[in-house]
């Protein structure tokens, strides 16, 4: 059960951040696309744990800090997605938001900055995790790679169509993913067991 928890969680995950976009309130998120990526996170990091403890009994030290990258990264999705909410109900612009984060540099750093950074890397390593521990197909690691290079680019400058283009390589990415372990999965089944 808990596996196949895992395999929903890695779509529903991306699948979600990819509908949080069409739910922008102008350029910023707003109340309900700030609900949708903690929720997407929250559901997103269950998978991860999974895929980075699969690379970690190949590649171990790379599994560990894999691991951890992937939950401070989720954890900077969660705190992004409070923050698009708390602007939507005080109704305070993100250009209010930042001018305040801004008068506390230090806890804006641990809380936004440090940790909202971690997603896209997390993405990049692990693109570079799976390739190197040969537990997906390059180009899938290339793939995953390219989505976590265009993620911060999507987000910092607010450019729909850029956001909408790194979603869909990010969905796609852990879609193939998904059916790679489910294909694996059933050979497994299939095999035939020793006498």
């Amino acid at each position: 059960m808990i596996r196949y928890m895992r395999f929903t969680s890695l779509i529903a995950g991306p699948l979600l951040m990819a509908v949080s976009t069409f739910l922008w309130d102008g350029e910023r998120y707003g109340v309900t696309a700030g609900v949708v990526i903690m929720i997407a996170n929250t559901l997103w990091i269950y998978g991860l744990i999974g895929v980075w403890e699969r690379i970690a009994e190949v590649k171990p030290l790379t599994g560990a800090v894999g691991l951890v990258l992937a939950l401070v990264g989720c954890i900077g999705g969660v705190a992004f997605g409070l923050q698009a909410f708390f602007e939507g109900i005080f109704e305070v612009s993100g250009a209010e938001s930042l001018a305040a984060a801004e008068a506390y540099p230090t806890a804006s750093t641990i809380v936004l900055w440090l940790p909202g950074s971690m997603m896209p890397i997390s993405l990049v390593a692990l693109g570079i995790a799976l390739a190197w521990s040969r537990l997906a197909p390059l180009w899938l690691g290339a793939l995953l790679f390219a989505s976590g290079a265009a993620f911060p680019l999507s987000r910092i400058t607010r450019t729909e169509s850029i956001a909408h283009l790194a979603d869909a390589f990010i969905l796609a990415a852990f879609a193939v993913l998904l059916v790679h372990y489910l294909r694996e999965r059933t050979n497994a089944v299939r095999a035939p067991q020793p006498a």
